[in-house]
């Protein structure tokens, strides 16, 4: 402990030399912001806000960082935690690499951390995890954010927190949203995530717009599965036409069963000649049921 005590005093003495430079490290710029709730000042957003697009540091400087931002994160200011969150998440980058297999055209790059950065990153995780339940939505939000970043391979010790969030009774919001797209992001979709997720689906406090959202979600993710897929297609029952309309659209990216695909495609043709059939749900089977001709059709059903 004094070590570390010793070791964050001269690296506040290093601060005001290095904030100087047009580029400053990261450490001591998340050292100067402890120091400063230390005196009882919470960051700033002009603080705050720089850090979500921060360049990649070297690596000798974020494993100086790390340590600080765990301090940070063990703050009891808010902001302090916001802060901390933020830095975390603004390691991310884009993936400007192909597109990965089953990525619908025109998807927006999936953002995730540089394989050393998540290396350096995974011993932490046990720290991180609990801001997914904080009083702040900012931080909940920005927590789902860091987990889906550890994406194409995740340290299994995210699996168990992300999935008790949807079993909890304020799951059905954009955080629950946001860690079904962290489980599917996550890598192939074990049995086990499939159907807690499928469970999710079939909660009883999900509103019409949030199904129609997780439809949506789970339609243009990679990783699909074909358990969760079916469990999905109950919404095709739903008394809320603009759900069913906004599913029977997703269809064709949906993985299927061959029997599944079948008996859903000869239902979604009987569905586009009902006359008598909700005039917004006939209008999707009819867009849908003339091109979608297998499961996961990358190339667009109806193509616009």
């Amino acid at each position: 402990m004094m070590l570390r005590t010793v070791a964050l005093l001269a690296l506040f003495r290093l601060v005001p030399t290095l904030l100087a430079q047009d580029s400053p490290a990261l450490a001591p710029r998340v050292a100067e912001v402890l120091h400063r709730a230390s005196n009882g000042h919470s960051p700033e957003p002009e603080d705050i806000t720089p850090m979500a697009t921060i360049a990649q540091p070297a690596t000798p400087d974020l494993e100086a960082a790390i340590p600080l931002l765990l301090k940070a994160l063990e703050n009891s200011d808010t902001t302090v935690r916001t802060y901390a969150l933020t830095v975390l998440a603004g390691l991310q980058v884009a993936d400007s690499g192909p597109e990965a297999p089953g990525t619908l055209p025109g998807t927006p790059p999936v953002s995730a951390y540089k394989v050393d950065t998540a290396r350096l990153l995974t011993p932490a995780v046990s720290k991180i995890t609990p801001h997914l339940t904080e009083e702040s939505v900012a931080n909940r939000t920005l927590t789902a954010t860091i987990l889906g970043g550890f994406t194409p391979a995740p340290p299994p010790a995210i699996f168990p927190p992300l999935c008790a969030f949807l079993k909890r009774d304020d799951a059905v919001t954009s955080i629950g949203l946001a860690v079904v797209s962290d489980l599917l992001q996550l890598g192939p979709i074990s049995a086990e995530t499939a159907a807690t997720v499928a469970r999710f689906l079939r909660r009883s406090d999900q509103t019409p717009d949030s199904r129609a959202d997780l439809a949506d979600l789970i339609a243009t993710k990679p990783n699909q599965s074909q358990s969760l897929n079916k469990s999905l297609l109950g919404y095709l029952d739903s008394d809320d036409p603009s759900l069913r309309a906004r599913l029977i659209l997703s269809l064709p990216q949906l993985d299927l069963a061959a029997d599944v695909f079948a008996d859903t495609k000869a239902r979604i043709a009987q569905l586009a000649d009902n006359s008598g059939e909700n005039l917004q749900v006939v209008n999707a089977a009819k867009s849908v049921a003339p091109c979608w001709a297998a499961t996961r059709m990358l190339s667009g059903c109806p193509a616009y």
